[in-house]
């Protein structure tokens, strides 16, 4: 195990050693909160969008159970939540906010070929030492599409940033590994996935919402939606580059045939491409690489 791998296990694990994780653990299960309105804005794929209430969906780096915790509470039925570290996922079962978990690496899932559904991952792609195996293991276990919502690369795709790019680190280890929509491409090209969708998104985080309630009277709130709707304005006129990029790879060519679907897709603005395009190939045939199917992770654990 690598060491930036161990300090995201502790960071989990020792989680509530400080006070200020203390008092905002039971926040993020306040569904009146200005950061929660920021989580249901990234959520816009599955909520939204892809709208699959029915179907099994894996959750990747997803920390306290938060991600599931969001889909849960908007209907959705069969959902696994996992992360490399466990410390925190083993409060949030207990307290109710998950159904069920399993401690893994997204970088060597123990679950079979398209054992899901789909795959959410929110925010933990740029915590990854080698993210395009994660990804690829994700589009592995996936049945019909995978999800990542991610801080966008600002010197990636017009408007870029002008100078030098400087590396950027957090405090569990990592790179930060940030996306962009001509990633996004090249992966589903490369793979000859059916096709793709992108859409960008500016999110704002001011210290504190996660005490401030999501209502117009609260000033935090009210600074938070004038900044965000401030700083859209400016990246619709290319003078700002969008901070995230919400994507969804398709592996069910159905989806893209879907009629509701990509109206859906439309009437929200997002960009979809088909790239199962390559003249030499057949249409959607080249798997995804991948190791040997594995079995169920025995370590999942339920309510």
């Amino acid at each position: 195990m690598s060491s930036s791998d161990q300090l995201h296990i502790n960071h989990w694990d020792n989680f509530f050693d400080d006070e200020l994780h203390q008092r905002l653990y039971p926040t993020w299960w306040d569904a009146g909160t200005a950061n929660h309105w920021r989580h249901r804005r990234f959520m816009e794929p599955l909520l939204d969008v892809l709208q699959t209430r029915d179907d099994s969906w894996l959750t990747v780096g997803d920390g306290s159970g938060h991600d599931s915790w969001l889909l849960l509470n908007d209907g959705f039925q069969d959902v696994l939540t996992t992360d490399i570290g466990a410390g925190t996922l083993r409060r949030s079962l207990a307290e109710g906010h998950i159904r069920k978990y399993a401690q893994a690496n997204a970088e060597d899932l123990k679950f079979a070929d398209g054992q899901f559904d789909g795959v959410l991952c929110k925010e933990a792609f740029h915590h990854m030492r080698r993210p395009y195996l994660g990804l690829y293991e994700m589009l592995r276990v996936a049945r019909r599409a995978v999800v990542l919502i991610e801080p966008q690369d600002q010197w990636a795709d017009f408007p870029t940033r002008v100078g030098a790019a400087r590396p950027s680190y957090e405090r569990v280890g990592n790179y930060v590994y940030s996306m962009s929509a001509r990633e996004v491409q090249k992966i589903a090209l490369g793979l000859n996935l059916p096709g793709y969708a992108c859409k960008n998104m500016q999110d704002v985080y001011i210290a504190g919402c996660e005490f401030a309630r999501a209502d117009a009277s609260d000033p935090l709130f009210a600074r938070m939606t004038q900044a965000v709707a401030e700083l859209q304005a400016r990246c619709e006129q290319q003078q700002e580059k969008w901070n995230y990029l919400l994507t969804i790879f398709f592996k069910d060519p159905a989806l893209l045939a879907d009629a509701a679907l990509q109206e859906r897709l439309q009437a929200l603005g997002w960009k979809v491409e088909r790239t199962d395009t390559n003249p030499h190939l057949p249409p959607a045939a080249v798997p995804v690489p991948a190791p040997v199917a594995a079995q169920p992770d025995p370590l999942c654990l339920a309510a």
